[in-house]
């Protein structure tokens, strides 16, 4: 069974949507690594509800010259890395799509973010706008249809553009050559594209942006239905695994509605949030014990890959996002390694926080731990955010160590598989370049 799987996996990564992902991931792993540097940074110094901010009272040891300029540094940097991610992410996988079929994958790399630049334009643009353009489209919560328009960019120049071969020393007359051979597959992809736009702008589609997904976070954090809690979180889950982050990422923050403050007032009058009145929140059960904060599959397999030591590549961008995972901040490891996008993780990135949170749901009915009820600071580490968010519980930050530690078993077998086919992919890619 288990070579079964590694097999039909592997064949799924031979197809060029997977091939040219991979690719794309991995020349964009530095941008999101600096991207995850900086949002916990900011996270954690540069907001007034940060970490480190509220532990060491930077709001009297630092100068308002200093945290302003910090801020600003933070915020700046992540918006040219997460912010605009959709056009590296464009750009590259049209070039690498367009390689794979030996076509000139500059031009259609170049098409790529022209049309990704109008749709987000489309997208973000009404009849009554104020702003012209926003970025929404762009940003790395959306980078799934950036790798859509990406790869149907490079599959027609696959089908409509002359074959390609790089020319050491290109002269202008070669390179006006270039642009005339790719103004079919260029006019043709540009055309379709500002025909999506159109369709996007006159629908008035707010597409991939946290505008599309409001309905599914509201009712994931305001139900205290356990089973619609499981099958949201498995929706959300398993969005984010495509490359479509925003309802995973609106769920990680501070939730304030009617029922946290239910909650919170019961526990304030108790004393504890043992009964309090729902016990079963969405928005406390996902974001405390289903992803810890952002932080559970991926932390847990940065553990496993330091622990193994099986391949050097991955050991390093484990030791890289390190830090900024413990602390939440994870999209730098998922955009490296990949986990967006990968086959073998599909399945782990849904099921392990069912896991998590039905086995919470069960503690908290038993008594085992109480409810988390607290607001948690920003750049809270993962794993400590039930322990915040119950007000210093010992046996509930006992409890979410021992469900981390399930995540890594439970893991394992994954990334042996991962291994393998990895083995594989690059037995393959020498196959091919000795034919």
């Amino acid at each position: 069974m288990k070579e079964f799987t590694i097999d039909i996996v592997a064949r799924m990564q031979e197809f060029s949507f997977f091939r040219a992902t991979r690719h794309t991931m991995a020349i964009l792993m530095p941008i999101a690594v600096v991207g995850s540097y900086f949002k916990l940074f900011n996270d954690l110094i540069f907001t007034p509800n940060g970490l480190i901010y509220n532990i060491f009272n930077l709001d009297t040891v630092l100068s308002d010259h200093i945290w302003y300029g910090g801020s600003f540094v933070c915020r700046g940097m992540v918006e040219i890395t997460f912010g605009v991610f959709g056009v590296y992410a464009s750009y590259f996988m049209a070039r690498y799509t367009a390689r794979l079929y030996h076509k000139d994958s500059t031009m259609a790399g170049l098409t790529a973010v022209l049309i990704m630049l109008f749709c987000s334009y489309a997208s973000s643009s009404g009849r009554n706008a104020r702003m012209p353009f926003t970025a929404s489209l762009l940003q790395i919560n959306a980078v799934f249809i950036a790798l859509i328009i990406g790869y149907c960019v490079g599959q027609i120049f696959h089908l409509l553009g002359k074959d390609f071969s790089y020319v050491k020393d290109e002269g202008t007359k070669i390179i006006q050559k270039r642009a005339g051979d790719a103004a079919l597959p260029s006019g043709i992809s540009l055309m379709l594209g500002i025909l999506l736009g159109i369709l996007i702008y006159e629908l008035q589609l707010k597409l991939l942006n946290s505008a599309s997904f409001n309905e599914i976070v509201s009712r994931v954090q305001t139900t205290n239905n356990f089973g619609e809690v499981l099958i949201l979180s498995a929706v959300i889950t398993f969005l984010d695994w495509l490359g479509i982050g925003y309802p995973l990422r609106s769920l990680s923050g501070t939730v304030n509605n009617a029922f946290t403050a239910e909650n919170l007032t019961y526990t304030l009058k108790h004393g504890n949030s043992w009964n309090v009145p729902y016990k079963y929140l969405g928005s406390s059960l996902i974001n405390s014990y289903g992803i810890m904060g952002g932080a559970s599959v991926a932390l847990a397999v940065i553990v496993l890959l330091l622990i193994r030591r099986g391949n050097r590549e991955n050991e390093i961008n484990a030791k890289i996002n390190l830090l900024p995972a413990a602390f939440g901040s994870t999209l730098g490891f998922t955009i490296g390694l990949p986990l967006i996008l990968n086959p073998v993780f599909v399945l782990p990135s849904v099921l392990i926080p069912i896991i998590n949170m039905t086995l919470a749901a069960f503690a908290i009915s038993v008594h085992i731990i109480p409810v988390s009820v607290y607001q948690i600071l920003k750049g809270t580490p993962g794993i400590l955010v039930s322990f915040f968010g119950t007000n210093g519980n010992w046996p509930t930050l006992i409890f979410t160590l021992l469900l981390f530690l399930l995540d890594i078993i439970l893991l394992l077998p994954v990334i042996r598989i991962n291994e393998k086919i990895g083995i594989r992919i690059a037995y393959q890619k020498k196959e091919r370049s000795d034919e």
